[in-house]
């Protein structure tokens, strides 16, 4: 579904309204435009490649020590972060285009709101197994490997290695990415919750980085990331018709987000209020890199316990859910209800309604109503996406 910004002015101030109307346009031009506009920035970026010296910066790492083959952090790393967050909004669409939306098709599917949001858990599927499995690789060459006491030895972590930085850099650019997508999507009953969360993640994620903290970080994207695979994938299961398996995947979703949300991260969460301070001192000194002061230790806790609170909520939602099961239904999003209003489009799923966000439970196979209210002015039927 082609999603719109409209605009309302009682013409009092006819200026502010014409700034206001300008943002609106480009807002409608990247939502429209998510396979040629970033098509057109990388294309830009591959040819000040080889013409403009220092461009490099937007597709290599940099701060390397060619002696030691470690890298530390910089300014210049937001340049790879651009290029991340450019190359995953081209990804996202053209894979859910071109790959995931034929492959539903042939599978019977013939609902194009369903069409769209397979390929959409589709794509979260595809981005939580490698980036989870790429985490817990990283982890399994480091000495913090399951023993939380080497995210704080040797302390401040200053140098790492390129594969942990790539790691790290691509992260943030995708939860960057991800704040563009929920506010392209109908929004749903937890969006606030759910842009809470991305400014969480997202602040964590270059607080960690920028302060020595990319062990704990590391261990805690692969503490997130591990429910998010099954998550899509029972969704997928459910779209597809096979509700029983759906249910069965769905159980397994539970139990792992019970050990990896709540028990792991509680664990890191212990680990960063009690057992920090036996290895690390608490001080603030910039010029040894070394960022562990008390005032540091209370702003990391306090948004782990921001974040736990959400997790939590979402748990509440989850055990709804498996109540459901229970008494014999089949697993379905709390949240759905308002998805009722959700007109049907010829759409492409490039630019549509994406449902893939953190902890969504849309495992739901209901009718979308085609008939929407006058409140869904913003939505434009039978649109294609303009690639170019």
């Amino acid at each position: 579904m082609l999603k719109t910004i409209s605009l309302q002015t009682d013409g009092a101030n006819k200026k502010a309204a014409k700034k206001i109307t300008f943002l609106v346009e480009i807002a409608n031009y990247l939502v429209n435009h998510q396979i040629g506009f970033p098509i057109r920035v990388l294309a830009f970026l591959i040819l000040a490649y080889f013409i403009f010296p220092g461009a490099e910066k937007f597709f290599f790492l940099q701060h390397g020590d060619p002696k030691t083959g470690l890298y530390k952090k910089g300014k210049d790393d937001v340049y790879l972060i651009f290029t991340w967050i450019a190359l995953f909004t081209f990804l996202r669409a053209v894979i859910m285009e071109y790959i995931l939306i034929p492959t539903v098709k042939l599978g019977g599917i013939k609902k194009v709101s369903q069409q769209t949001r397979f390929a959409e858990q589709g794509w979260s599927f595809l981005y939580y197994s490698i980036f989870w499995t790429l985490g817990m690789y990283i982890m399994s060459k480091s000495p913090y490997w399951f023993d939380t006491a080497y995210f704080w030895k040797g302390y401040p972590h200053v140098e790492m290695p390129g594969l942990l930085k790539w790691y790290y850099l691509v992260q943030l650019a995708f939860w960057f990415q991800q704040v563009f997508v929920i506010n392209i999507e109908k929004r749903r009953k937890d969006y606030v919750e759910m842009l809470a969360h991305h400014a969480i993640t997202i602040l964590l994620i270059c607080s960690s980085y920028s302060m020595n903290w990319t062990r704990i970080g590391n261990a805690i994207l692969c503490v997130m990331d591990f429910a998010d695979i099954l998550l899509p994938f029972a969704k997928m299961l459910k779209y597809c018709g096979f509700n029983t398996l759906c249910d069965v995947v769905f159980g397994f979703f539970m139990i792992s987000w019970v050990v990896t949300r709540h028990f792991f991260f509680g664990y890191i969460i212990y680990s960063t209020m009690f057992e920090s301070t036996q290895f690390v001192e608490l001080k603030w000194d910039p010029e040894e890199e070394h960022f562990y002061s008390r005032k540091t230790q209370i702003f990391f806790v306090t948004l782990f316990l921001l974040l736990q609170a959400l997790i939590y909520f979402w748990f509440y939602l989850i055990c709804r859910v498996a109540y459901r099961v229970i008494m014999g239904d089949n697993a379905h999003d709390n949240r759905s209800e308002s998805e009722h209003e959700e007109a049907e489009a010829n759409i492409n799923p490039g630019q549509v309604y994406d449902s893939t966000s953190e902890d969504d439970l849309n495992t739901d196979n209901e009718d979308v109503n085609s008939e929407s209210s006058s409140s869904q002015n913003e939505v434009v039927k039978d649109c294609k996406l303009k690639k170019n």
